[in-house]
């Protein structure tokens, strides 16, 4: 009879509904997904190891390592250390002061450097921090065999020869070793992530370096 549709034909228009539909769907779940993965934080990554104790960042202008070391050490008291690697990778001369050093936690606080007048009255293990420090000294000897070393202190060494600075540079194709000391958080800093952003008066972003502690 005219005017019929036979089941037979209207099978291939269904199956291409069919189609059409779980392909809609399965866009969908993958645009939701998407947004899922791109609203979700990510956590920082840690940055790169040169020693087992020390993470660092190396780039045109300056390597920043931070060894933590002496601060794995550190059970009890209001200020711990952090060794301090730094290198003039590309300019003529590089400067930092007190306030170019700011610890930053997980949680997105931050933390100056501690005074010189806080470190010499509250802190006592200076002198075991600097038998602390052979590794990283090594290791920045071997990674710089063709830079020159340059002693730099932003605080005393207690029952040393260095003495602190507030200000001081650094020439190209030079590198220091050196400690500087923070307050301790609230959360304390063992099992803890931390990332230090080092300003460089000569560069216009800070430099940072994602480490932790154990």
């Amino acid at each position: 009879m005219k005017g019929l549709i036979s089941p037979a034909s209207s099978t291939p228009r269904a199956a291409c509904g069919l189609f059409v539909l779980v392909l809609l769907v399965l866009l969908a779940t993958g645009c939701a997904r998407q947004e899922m993965a791109s609203t979700t934080p990510q956590k920082p990554v840690l940055s790169p190891k040169l020693t087992p104790f020390m993470h660092f960042e190396d780039g045109n202008v300056a390597f920043v390592g931070v060894d933590v070391r002496a601060a794995q050490y550190v059970k009890r008291g209001d200020i711990f250390p952090l060794a301090i690697g730094l290198a003039n990778r590309g300019m003529t001369s590089i400067s930092f002061g007190r306030e170019s050093f700011v610890l930053e936690t997980a949680d997105g606080d931050r933390y100056p450097l501690v005074s010189v007048e806080e470190y010499n009255r509250g802190y006592t293990r200076s002198r075991s921090d600097l038998q602390l420090l052979d590794s990283a000294q090594e290791s920045m000897n071997t990674r710089f065999t063709s830079y020159r070393y340059q002693a730099r202190n932003l605080f005393p060494v207690k029952g040393g020869s260095g003495t602190g600075t507030d200000n001081f540079e650094l020439g190209r194709m030079h590198w220091t070793l050196f400690y500087v000391y923070f307050p301790i958080p609230e959360e304390g800093i063992h099992k803890k992530e931390f990332a230090l952003l080092v300003d460089i008066k000569e560069h216009e972003a800070p430099l940072v370096v994602r480490f932790e502690v154990k």
